[in-house]
């Protein structure tokens, strides 16, 4: 994977939703995996989050690469949504596969506390010391800058229950931020959200709700709306705002009323669905 001879920086979608995974006949278009994002740096595989779209990437490196996976992961936060896909990642039971797991250090329960909770006794047969992977785990000091690959990133808090943050990453002068899991505070973007999203070629955005009924009845829950990206998206002079952690309850059809929706209000928006690639370096989209 790392033998990528020309620049890349890409990222494609694995899994879109938030909170529980929803497969069925409703969701075949967008897709029904929680939300995991693969990131392509030089020939660098980085992760971002482990839904449920974690069991269907980990399948995919181990054909790519013979088994010998080699991929770092970044964790929003540690809810069940965003992790539920880690047991399910085919290459931690294989001695071949080295993988470094990346989370917010200030919190007292931190990613290895939390995925080691996960695999535990009852509710999971298998513990996570059994894991035959060699895992390494790196603490994220919020809004500390950090290499990875020859990319820059950098995190800042976003308001959600328990907490989670937003990465901002950086490579070859092109910018993807994910701010997943966020609330809006107000009408007006936060300050320092705004300052991360800055310039951005592509964000991806917490769009769990519509504003109106759908928003208002769930104040507090730590989710926010399209149109409140579109006010980030504007007040950081980002090109491209993609739509990601869809609720359970929008089906196909309603995804597609909110990607009309978005494409008229901000042209070149995006509903985020499995399959679908960005290639940060032209724009080009995919899938």
């Amino acid at each position: 994977m790392a033998e990528q001879t020309q620049p890349q920086f890409s990222i494609r979608f694995w899994g879109v939703r938030g909170s529980i995974a929803v497969p069925g006949p409703g969701t075949v278009r967008y897709g029904g995996n929680t939300l995991c994002i693969e990131i392509r740096v030089d020939g660098h595989v980085v992760m971002l989050d482990a839904g449920t779209g974690a069991r269907a990437l980990g399948a995919s490196l181990a054909e790519e690469t013979g088994g010998r996976v080699r991929a770092s992961i970044l964790f929003s936060h540690m809810h069940s949504d965003h992790i539920a896909g880690f047991p399910f990642f085919a290459p931690i039971y294989s001695a071949d596969t080295a993988l470094t797991l990346y989370g917010d250090g200030t919190k007292s329960v931190g990613c290895e506390g939390a995925l080691r909770r996960q695999m535990s006794f009852p509710l999971f047969p298998v513990e996570f010391d059994e894991l035959a992977a060699s895992i390494a785990f790196v603490d994220i000091t919020p809004g500390v800058p950090f290499d990875l690959f020859g990319a820059t990133i950098t995190t800042c808090p976003l308001n959600h229950p328990g907490g989670a943050l937003a990465y901002r990453i950086e490579h070859h002068g092109h910018v993807f931020v994910h701010a997943s899991d966020v609330e809006h505070l107000s009408d007006t973007p936060e300050p320092e959200l705004v300052e991360l999203c800055r310039g951005a070629d592509v964000i991806t955005y917490d769009a769990m709700y519509v504003e109106g009924e759908s928003y208002d009845s769930h104040r507090g829950w730590g989710h926010s709306t399209w149109q409140a990206g579109m006010r980030l998206a504007d007040s950081a002079s980002a090109s491209r705002l993609v739509a990601v952690h869809h609720a359970p309850e929008h089906d196909d059809d309603t995804m597609d009323r909110i990607a009309a929706m978005m494409e008229q209000a901000r042209p070149g928006s995006l509903v985020a669905r499995e399959g679908m690639a960005i290639d940060l370096l032209t724009g080009a989209v995919t899938g």
